[in-house]
């Protein structure tokens, strides 16, 4: 299969150019047996050469050394345009990304290098399978896919006797070291889109299938808007197309009006808990590791559908949770960490005042995961329970929608977030 080459006329590397390489995931012996067998090819020999000297140069340099062009042309024999092309293939199926800087007497790039995909992932991806298909013909993709096939079937006479993590270790999760957290620099296994939970490859496959609809017709803007409501609902990439297929209007003003699209989301939430989620929900620390987990990885629409046991959630809930992603653009975790604390404080009424009230005492002190969240809640729960006891009680308003509470009482259930951090 003969591929085009992917350069522009902005496009320019230079032998007196400097480059530096980073490492964002842990990149493995069977990385390199996937990227020559599955990446190779879509991306051609030399960009594979390009991708495995970059790891080589790495891993034998000290951590900050900065590598000039000329030699890495020299080492693999290129020219400057072959090169060029070798590492836009690389970052088109998400293996580096690249960063330049410039100035008038020369450039400097950092290249930051990604796994790549597991074999699971990359025949799960429409594009990835289909591309490999083009590229060595249906019968050898096929041959590949099974290489990677495991057989997870099991006799029914066996019976597991595995021991789980809690009957080994007993952890105590009320334990303060499990709410400290190590930052968020630490190497994993992350490949270049996979930080995407919303694919819009596999989105727009699905618009090509039930309309005559492509991405030239679709904004960025208006994709960001369609991925955050698809995390907010907790919607695959099938159930947008279908909302946004029925939604877009090719002579409006407005082809895409998001009001529409976010009601016809919220139709789609109607699904009844299952044993297994139920399993999932739970209350006090003792399951807190469970609940930090469920909180990350369901979406909030959901979330509040377990928590009143598998009911639809009210349409005012459900514009407080699309507010909070909107206006404070939290994730999943931290959007469900609000609800949960605010059920639990008051009543059992989600108040949009409240809500609001925590999301900024969390901007302002800088949460960015479900675990910075709970930890902050936590110790603000435990400071102001004394600062409550010596205050008048507040009564809640039960018949007031919008305030459920009131903002006294809401200076003192988060007083530590006024209070700067100097020990005042």
């Amino acid at each position: 299969m003969c591929f085009d080459r992917l350069l522009t006329t902005m496009d320019y590397v230079s032998k007196n150019d400097y480059y530096e390489i980073r490492f964002a995931s842990m990149i493995t012996n069977a990385d390199k047996d996937t990227l020559l067998e599955l990446y190779q090819p879509l991306i051609g020999a030399t960009a594979c050469a390009l991708y495995l000297t970059m790891l080589k140069q790495k891993r034998n340099a000290d951590g900050g050394t900065i590598f000039k062009m000329e030699q890495l042309l020299k080492t693999m024999q290129l020219n400057a345009n072959d090169l060029l092309s070798a590492r836009h293939y690389l970052e088109a199926v998400g293996l580096i990304r690249t960063y330049e800087s410039k100035s008038e007497d020369v450039r400097c790039y950092i290249y930051v290098v990604y796994s790549p995909k597991s074999p699971k992932a990359f025949f799960e991806d429409v594009l990835f399978s289909g591309l490999l298909i083009q590229a060595v013909g249906d019968k050898e993709a096929k041959r590949l896919a099974n290489k990677y096939k495991v057989n997870l079937t099991i006799p029914e006479d066996y019976k597991e006797v595995s021991a789980s993590f809690v009957d080994v270790y007993k952890p105590n999760y009320d334990d303060p070291s499990f709410f400290k957290s190590f930052g968020h620099q630490i190497i994993g296994r992350d490949h270049g889109r996979a930080q995407l939970a919303f694919n819009h490859d596999l989105f727009f496959k699905y618009i090509g299938e039930n309309s005559t609809l492509d991405a030239s017709q679709f904004k960025k803007k208006d994709m960001k808007e369609i991925e955050r409501l698809a995390t907010l609902f907790g919607l695959n990439e099938k159930q947008m197309a279908n909302i946004v297929v029925k939604e877009y209007w090719v002579n409006g003003s407005l082809h895409l009006e998001f009001d529409k699209i976010k009601n016809r989301a919220e139709d789609e939430i109607r699904v009844s808990v299952k044993v297994e989620e139920e399993k999932s929900k739970v209350s006090g620390n003792s399951d807190l590791a469970s609940k930090i987990q469920m909180m990350d990885e369901v979406a909030p629409a959901k979330f509040l559908q377990y928590l009143q046991n598998g009911t639809k959630p009210a349409r005012s809930d459900i514009n407080i949770i699309n507010s909070l992603s909107k206006n404070y653009g939290f994730g999943n975790g931290i959007i469900n960490v609000i609800v949960d604390y605010v059920l639990s404080k008051n009543s059992n009424v989600l108040s949009k005042n409240y809500c609001e009230k925590i999301a900024s005492s969390l901007a302002r002190e800088g949460c960015k995961t479900t675990v910075d969240a709970m930890n902050y809640l936590k110790k603000i729960t435990v400071k102001n329970t004394k600062t409550v006891s010596k205050k008048p009680v507040v009564e809640i308003e039960e018949d007031n929608e919008d305030d459920e509470i009131s903002l006294d009482e809401l200076n003192i259930l988060i007083e530590e977030v006024e209070v700067k951090k100097n020990g005042k």
